[in-house]
Formats: C-alpha cells, sequence, structure tokens
C-alpha cells in the first residue's frame, strides 16, 4: 500500500460520489479540507471548532491492518477490531458521554427501585431496522430485546459468546443458559417466550418498556445493559437467515440501527461510513457526511497521508516523533499532541499448551511456563521502556501498565480508583517517569537461576524458545517485536529465553491461537462494564465463559479436560486458588468496598504468582484535526469509536490546545 494509491482512492470517492454496497446513499462530494456548517444534511449542526478552524464535513482516518473486523453480527463478537465498526451501525440501550456516564440510546431514560435489583429501561418509539441500502425493514420494539437476550444465553445459537454479563447479573440467565446446554441441537427451536416462561429475568410490559430482575442488588447495571450481550436482534431476519446464517451474516445481510452505514467495503483496504437516513438520533446529534478508515500496514505511510491531508488524524512512531522534536523549526514541532490512555488494559498472556508447527505438544515451553520463578523473571525483570517508546517516544513508562484491570472502570467509596488499592497491595511505587514501578528492587538474578535449577530438574533445556506471532507484511509490528526481543535479551539474557518471532498471514485466531502455536500474545481487555469482574472472570478456571483462560492460555480447557501433568500441578493450584478468590469477591453484593478490596487482593494473587503479564497502555502522540475530549471516553462498552458530536477543525490543533482541554477535562472530571 503506497500514498498514490489513497489518494487516487480518496479521489475516486470524492468525485463518483459512488455508494459501493450502500447504493442509494451518495453523500455530498468534497475533500478533507471541505467544511460545512453541519456534519450531515438536515441534521444536527456540528460543534463548532474551539481553535476557529471550520468543521470538517468528511473525516478520513485510519486503523491498523492487524485490526480488521472478522464478523459482522455484534451479538457474536467479543473483539475490539469488530465492535470499533460495529458501533456506528448498530445501537443498544445506552451509549456514553465524553466523561464516560452513561448516557441515552434507544434507551431514552431508566430506573431502578431501591436497592439496585431491578431495572426499568423505556425505550424510543422511533427506531428501526434497515438494510445495508437504507431501506427501513422493520421497526424495534422491546421485542427485539428480548430476541437478543434469548439468542445470547443460548449456547447453541450464540456458542457462549457474551454471555458472562447475563448469566452474572441476571435472574435465571444462568439457569436457562445450562438448560439450553442441556438441550443440544433441540435448543435451536427455543424463542424468546420460552426464555420467558423459564423464568429469566426481564420482562416487558408493554413495546417499549423493559424491565431487568437481578440476581442481586446491582448498582452499575446500567453499564451492563449497555453492553453488546443486551443489543436488540430481529426476530424476521433470524427466521429469514436461520441460525447460522445470522449468526455469521455478511454485511449485506445484516440489518442495521446506528448512526452510519457502510458505504464501501474493502477487507483489508478501505471501509467508508455514511449517515443512516433512518437514525433516531439525526436531530439531536451530529455526524460526518462520509468517514473513510483506511487501513495501514506502516504508520510511516500513514504519517505521509497526513501530510497530503489524506488523513485527518495519525499517531505517530518513535521515528517520526525523533524527526519533529528534534527540529525546533518543524511544521509540525507545535502540533503534537498527547492523546488520552485508550480504554484497553494490554497483557502478554501466557499459554500453558503450546503445540509445535507438528501438532505435538512444546513441552520445554510447557514446562517452563508452569514454573512460577520463570513466568516472574519476565513480569518482574523485563524492562520494556524501549518496547513503550515505540508507543510514546516523548513520555514512555505513561504507557507501562502494572495492573490486569484498566484504570478508571470504577472507584470505591472514598473515590479512590481501584487499581490503586491493586498498588497498594503490590508495594508499587507510582509513577516516576524514569524507571518502571514493577522492575524497581527486583532480584532477577537470584530469581532466574532459582528457575533455571528448577526447570532443570525436570529436563526443559535452555534457552527456552518463546514464541511471539505478528502480521506478515506489517512493518510496525515487525519493528517493534525487534525491539521487544531486544528487551528479553537485554533484561533476561539469550542463555536463558529467547524471543522468536513467528508471522501470520490473515488472521491470528485462526493461524495462531486455535493452532496453540504461541507461546505469550499481546492483546488488549476493555471493560464491558464498570466492575472488576468483568476482567478478572475471564482468568478463572470452570467457566467456559472466561475468554482467556479458555481460548488464549487454556489453562481453563487443560482443567476441564482433566489432563493436567505432574509439573503443571503448582500453576493449576495457583489458578484454583485465584479462582476461589475471584467467586467469593463476586459474592460480594451488598458493600460495594468490600467487594472491591477483595477484587483487589484477588488482582494482586495473580500479580504475585505471575498468572499473566500486563503489557502496555495505549498513550500516543498524534497528530489532529479533532478534538479527542470530544468523543466518547467510557472505559467500558463499544462506544468509544462512535463517529458523533465530534468536534473537528481545518486547522489541526496544537499541543498548546490540547494540553488545555487535558487540563479542562481533568478538572471536570475532578468535579
Amino acid at each position: 500500500m503506497n500514498a498514490n494509491f489513497e489518494i487516487s482512492r480518496r479521489s475516486f470517492l470524492k468525485g463518483a460520489g459512488a455508494v459501493g454496497a450502500a447504493g442509494l446513499l451518495a453523500a455530498c462530494g468534497g475533500s478533507s479540507s471541505s467544511t460545512g456548517s453541519t456534519a450531515t444534511s438536515g441534521a444536527a449542526s456540528a460543534p463548532a471548532a474551539s481553535n476557529g478552524g471550520a468543521p470538517l464535513s468528511e473525516y478520513y482516518t485510519w486503523e491498523s491492518n492487524v485490526r480488521e473486523l472478522e464478523e459482522w453480527n455484534v451479538l457474536h463478537s467479543q473483539d475490539a477490531s469488530d465492535f470499533n465498526v460495529l458501533t456506528n451501525l448498530v445501537d443498544g440501550l445506552l451509549s456514553s458521554d465524553p466523561y464516560g456516564k452513561p448516557v441515552a440510546a434507544i434507551a431514552e431514560s431508566w430506573e431502578h427501585n431501591e436497592d439496585a435489583s431491578v431495572w426499568t429501561f423505556h425505550l424510543r418509539d422511533d427506531v428501526d431496522w434497515c438494510d445495508v441500502n437504507g431501506n427501513v425493514t422493520g421497526h424495534i420494539t422491546s421485542k427485539d430485546f428480548l430476541v437478543g437476550c434469548e439468542w445470547v444465553i443460548n449456547q447453541y445459537k450464540n456458542e457462549a459468546f457474551n454471555t458472562s454479563m447475563p448469566l452474572q447479573n441476571v435472574l435465571n440467565a444462568e439457569e436457562y443458559y445450562n438448560h439450553t446446554v442441556e438441550l443440544g441441537d433441540a435448543a435451536a427451536d427455543l424463542t424468546y417466550q420460552d426464555m420467558l416462561d423459564f423464568g429469566v429475568g426481564i420482562e416487558a410490559p408493554d413495546d417499549y418498556t423493559l424491565v431487568f430482575t437481578c440476581k442481586n442488588p446491582c448498582p452499575y447495571f446500567d453499564t451492563v445493559a449497555g453492553y453488546v450481550s443486551f443489543y436488540p436482534a430481529s426476530e424476521d431476519l433470524i427466521n429469514q437467515l436461520g441460525i447460522d446464517g445470522f449468526r455469521y451474516a455478511t454485511q449485506l445481510e445484516m440489518w442495521y440501527c446506528g448512526p452510519y452505514l457502510i458505504e464501501e467495503y474493502v477487507n483489508r483496504n478501505t471501509k467508508s461510513f455514511i449517515p443512516n437516513p433512518t437514525w433516531y438520533g439525526a436531530d439531536d446529534h451530529s455526524r460526518f457526511e462520509r468517514v473513510v478508515v483506511t487501513m495501514l500496514t506502516d504508520q510511516v505511510v500513514g504519517y505521509q497521508l497526513y501530510q497530503n491531508r489524506e488523513l485527518d488524524e495519525i499517531d505517530l512512531t518513535e521515528s517520526t516523533i525523533t524527526t519533529i522534536t528534534n527540529d525546533p523549526n518543524h511544521e509540525y514541532a507545535d502540533q503534537l499532541c498527547e492523546k488520552r490512555p485508550k480504554k484497553y488494559s494490554y497483557q502478554f498472556h501466557f499459554n500453558f499448551e503450546r503445540f509445535n508447527d507438528d501438532g505435538t505438544p512444546d513441552d520445554n515451553w510447557n514446562k517452563a511456563v508452569a514454573n512460577e520463578a520463570f513466568r516472574r523473571c519476565m513480569l518482574e525483570g523485563l524492562d520494556l521502556t524501549t518496547y513503550y517508546a515505540r508507543t510514546n517516544a516523548i513520555n514512555p513508562l505513561k504507557c507501562e501498565n502494572d495492573f490486569y484491570t484498566m484504570q478508571g472502570v470504577c472507584y470505591n467509596t472514598s473515590g479512590k480508583d481501584y487499581t490503586e488499592l491493586v498498588r497498594e497491595r503490590m508495594g508499587y511505587g507510582q509513577y516516576d517517569g524514569e524507571t518502571m514501578v514493577r522492575t524497581r528492587g527486583a532480584d532477577i538474578a537470584a530469581l532466574k537461576q532459582q528457575a533455571m535449577d528448577e526447570l532443570s530438574a525436570i529436563g526443559v533445556t535452555f534457552p527456552v524458545h518463546c514464541y511471539y506471532p505478528i502480521l506478515s507484511g506489517n512493518t510496525t509490528q515487525q519493528d517493534s517485536a525487534v525491539v521487544l526481543r531486544q528487551c528479553f535479551t537485554d533484561s533476561l539474557g539469550d542463555d536463558f529465553i529467547v524471543l522468536d518471532v513467528v508471522e501470520y498471514v490473515s488472521s491470528i485466531t485462526q493461524e495462531i491461537i486455535n493452532a496453540h502455536k504461541h507461546s505469550i500474545v499481546q492483546n488488549g481487555w476493555g471493560a464491558d462494564f464498570g466492575d472488576p469482574i468483568n476482567f478478572l472472570g475471564q482468568e478463572i478456571l470452570h467457566d467456559d465463559n472466561a475468554y482467556y483462560a479458555m481460548n488464549y492460555g487454556f489453562i481453563g480447557k487443560i482443567v476441564k479436560e482433566g489432563s493436567t501433568s505432574d509439573w503443571q500441578s503448582d500453576v493449576v493450584a495457583k489458578f484454583e486458588e485465584f479462582t476461589t478468590m475471584v467467586n467469593d469477591a463476586s459474592a460480594i453484593v451488598d458493600d460495594i468496598d468490600a467487594r472491591y478490596d477483595a477484587f483487589a487482593d484477588a488482582e494482586a494473587y495473580m500479580l504475585q504468582h505471575a498468572l499473566t503479564m500486563p503489557a502496555v497502555y495505549e498513550v500516543s502522540w498524534c497528530l489532529t484535526h479533532a478534538n479527542e475530549y470530544s468523543k466518547i471516553n467510557a472505559m467500558y462498552g463499544i462506544f468509544n469509536y462512535k463517529y458523533v458530536d465530534w468536534e473537528t477543525s481545518e486547522e489541526a490543533y496544537t499541543t498548546e490546545q490540547y494540553e488545555e482541554f487535558a487540563a479542562a477535562f481533568n478538572a471536570a472530571m475532578q468535579a
């Protein structure tokens, strides 16, 4: 992919007014530099640019080509790469504002009873389904939410995806899920009425009212109800496509109810959004006439596109930042903007059941990773400062992640961030901008010798090879992997562990993860709702919905199948104890402070025994024509990539303006 190709594609889109798959919805022409007083024709006015520039009517942005969506059914996905697209195409009960607070979407108001065990949502009466071309295909009522909920908690239909939220919180949802498991294929015939008759705690007194009854008091249920587990689904579409057809519906088959439709989609190349003419929120929210997302294999190419005004924003690589900061007369010297942390807590997940290319177990790695001293060497000994600089060259240690749960997800009654409770238990100091928190004072030499002695005794040979996957042809990932490999060498020594990079061609899930070919993989988790269980519950045993334990580390699968080896007994015991601690914490429903204290104990236990390895926060520097502080900024849900109500400007924002935005935002959050 090169800049000239992107320029010609952009010119084509503008000149032709082409609509691709969406056929009927050609938007007005114009370039990224075109301006207008409204974001869409006949819609709410775009926010005025605080820097005096005119707002953009079209927006050209980017995404890494390793983050291409793979599914169009929002109920059946758990991947951010899907949600970043689908959040613009479908809406649920609630959304969020720039401060992370729940706001109305299809539900225009909501309330709960005194102990927050019963929640009532009042729906709008003007929400329609439409097809990819904007043709109305149905009207959304409370029935669609009943259909969607039954689909999610029916194991046969949704294959256990997105079930943890309803199963943990909604009365009898877990029992209904288990009922569908017992029925097997016969569960295909169940309908939302069967779910209601079973006694699941969701009902629809009329066409525009939904009532949820929780298992226990749940004061954060509005953050739960906004997640995709409770999104609507059309019974007519399911009947039309069949269960398998709906589960894996294509872009052309799916129905939509969100602010945009897909105009054109070229896998791993570009996708463009245009306004959904049937969207209920058009009079209240501004939208762009077109949003174009270019998939990048290399952010250096993205920088070139930004220079040509073929992109309106770009995150900067370490080398580009260095080039700009070394030249005080550089055209972008006063336009470097530090972004807010994205909502994802990234971890390096250990694979406890790695297979070789021929399908045989990689016992050398599997024995090593089952050893606590070995895992702790990586967690406590890896100095990742240069790796963080790949994301944030100016303040690299702002990217240091020392926790499993993301910062800002929830607070105790004293207003203390939950992760600070974990920090206290771990004895971690605060960020000082110079040294990684978790490596300070660690005696890695002694820990390394302990690991080598214990592992040599059970036949492990050194160096242990640690296989780390990247996308073939992605130069950004390739360069980052080189830096990460050097971090291993410098911190732990090539006599102990060597990072080997393995490449996949298209899908990391299909080619690497499902085939158990990774040793570690970096992946991020964003909160589905505002409580630590959403994070910690992904690593527990005896739960098919524990995403990482079952699908990435496979420790849950190993235990479920009863296939543990003697040398795995210690790590399994640690996971069992962690599981008990998480479940005990989750059972505390009447004292939020006690609940968070218990979760913090569990998370600290996980980190002390290095059952996983926190990796990085995304705090990058960018050049941009958008005020990031006008965007949705929720630490849970899927809303943050929704292209509505953005403040944009023909004039690029400056470093000074972004510092002012940050100060105003932080003051508002603390008020």
